[in-house]
């Protein structure tokens, strides 16, 4: 079993246009029968700068039985919906292996809400090699 989760940040000078472009788009999703569903879904509010100071920000996770590694089709289900969503970062984690993904908009325009289709995805084998922290009392 493994637990995908992760975030979808952007700006926009117009917070209410960006939210309503990202919301509609979610909504058409489907609420459940695929790898990406609405249900998985949630916005912070823009209008709330204690938890969202400068960007929106679209959270979600999922858990799936029988999954031990990022499959192609999740990434291609996901791929498609940042396809036609407005942003500039991605972060997504999958608990079993470890790995980490990450989008960068190729280009971004405060000014302009449009679908992000331009993108460099990175991969990484672990986001299990980090340090621990030690408390000193």
């Amino acid at each position: 079993m493994a637990i995908i989760y992760g975030y979808i940040s952007s700006s926009a000078s117009d917070d209410k246009a960006l939210d309503n472009f990202n919301q509609a788009i979610l909504q058409q999703l489907p609420p459940y029968g695929t790898y990406i569903c609405r249900d998985m879904f949630a916005m912070l509010p823009y209008g709330n700068r204690a938890l969202c100071k400068y960007s929106h920000i679209i959270h979600f996770a999922a858990e799936y039985d029988e999954m031990y590694v990022m499959l192609d089709n999740w990434l291609e289900e996901f791929e498609n919906l940042l396809s036609q969503l407005c942003w500039s970062h991605v972060n997504v984690i999958e608990t079993y292996s470890g790995c980490r993904f990450e989008w960068q908009a190729d280009k971004f325009d405060l000014k302009s809400i449009k679908a992000t289709t331009k993108w460099i995805r990175q991969n990484y084998a672990s986001y299990h090699l980090i340090n621990e922290l030690t408390n000193k009392a």
